[in-house]
């Protein structure tokens, strides 16, 4: 039988590799006299050495020399041991979302490491258009965008899932985006963030009406108000660029004067004109316009006054007030036809005065709610 140190010199390779049972390690330096027992400080042999030590607890190589991983590479081993913590945010509901939709999403929480962790946070960030209305997950307490897990998360464990529920906007933007972050007290980290296309309605057209009315009463000689408005339907599109207010005056009236907050107004020809470029939303009216006119002493005693919006990418519409006017000529009738309490002058009382002659007289007599102002000449017996 071949001694031990026979043993250790014919299994010499070369001055730092051994030949073993197991295989080759290598020795970091040559070692001395039979029996020696000699730490391993360098990392590579470490490295080389762990897995035996392991097992083996000590190994005993050519000429009787004891090889042990030394406390400090143990320590070292344990303090590489760590948690890793890895976070995936998934969308349930199918894209593309549209705008005003409740959408679900699934937050997955696992550790790849190699040791466990616990009171993991895990907190959800909507982006704009969306709103996180709850969070729930088996073993996870939550609150708002927040839920904790108080358990042990060991090495390759993945925690129950959460279901996160969220409302899109109704007027979320095309695409919307949600993000999740996980912490753990050894001061880890992990994020996702799942972004999801949204439809958007196709686009409406602004749809404006106009409404005209007056206020008080119109009178021949006098003034009168009118109101006019203007409004854009519920579910219509807001306007674009100018709106314009466009009232021929009709005949009898004149421009006294226009305002409203808001609107710029001129007057020409018997046209009054009102702009403004602001967007007017759905289901909401501009501030109104207040116009004045002058009613002349031979306005008609009826008379239809329209006026006309434009303009802000909506069809043109129409509005008409019927007004009556009173006084003068028009007090409650349409005057000089004696039908409906107006005047039936002149008369001609020719003759009726025989005892004058070449008599003239001034034929001006009131009759109810009229006037006449015709002279007439009058001769008894043709004189």
């Amino acid at each position: 039988m071949k001694s031990a140190a026979a043993l250790g010199r014919r299994t010499l390779i070369s001055r730092s590799l051994w030949w073993h049972p197991v295989g080759i390690i290598r020795i970091s330096r040559l070692f001395g006299r039979s029996g020696s027992s000699y730490p391993l400080t360098g990392q590579e042999d470490r490295m080389s050495l762990r897995g035996l030590a392991r097992s083996l607890g000590s190994l005993t190589v050519a000429l009787g020399v004891a090889f042990a991983l030394p406390a400090t590479a143990d320590a070292a081993s344990a303090a590489r041991l760590q948690p890793q913590l890895s976070v995936e945010k998934t969308a349930n509901t199918p894209a593309p979302f549209t705008q005003g939709q409740t959408v679900t999403y699934t937050i997955a929480v696992s550790n790849s490491g190699d040791a466990p962790t616990s009171e993991l946070l895990v907190t959800d960030t909507p982006e704009v258009g969306l709103f996180v209305t709850g969070m729930e997950g088996t073993d996870w307490t939550c609150s708002s965008t927040q839920c904790t897990y108080s358990g042990a998360l060991h090495q390759g464990d993945a925690a129950p899932p959460i279901t996160v529920t969220a409302i899109v906007a109704t007027d979320a933007p095309s695409e919307v985006c949600n993000r999740v972050l996980v912490t753990a007290p050894q001061g880890l980290a992990a994020q996702d963030r799942v972004c999801t296309q949204v439809t958007q309605p196709p686009a409406q057209d602004a749809q404006l009406s106009i409404s005209k009315s007056h206020s008080g009463t119109f009178s021949q000689g006098g003034t009168g108000t009118y109101t006019l408005t203007v409004s854009n339907a519920s579910g219509a599109g807001p306007t674009e660029g100018t709106v314009t207010v466009t009232d021929t005056l009709p005949a009898g009236v004149t421009y006294n004067n226009a305002t409203g907050n808001g609107w710029t107004c001129g007057h020409a020809s018997g046209t009054v004109t009102c702009t403004r470029g602001d967007a007017l939303a759905a289901g909401v009216s501009y501030p109104p316009i207040t116009l004045t006119v002058n009613v002349t002493s031979g306005a008609a005693c009826t008379f239809t006054n329209s006026a006309t919006v434009s303009g802000g990418g909506s069809p043109s519409d129409t509005a008409s007030d019927a007004t009556t006017v009173t006084g003068g000529t028009c007090n409650g009738g349409t005057g000089g036809n004696g039908n409906d309490g107006g005047s039936i002058l002149p008369i001609n009382i020719s003759g009726i005065l025989p005892m004058f002659n070449n008599f003239s007289v001034n034929n001006n007599i009131n009759s109810p709610g009229a006037t006449n102002t015709t002279n007439q000449d009058m001769a008894v017996n043709g004189s």
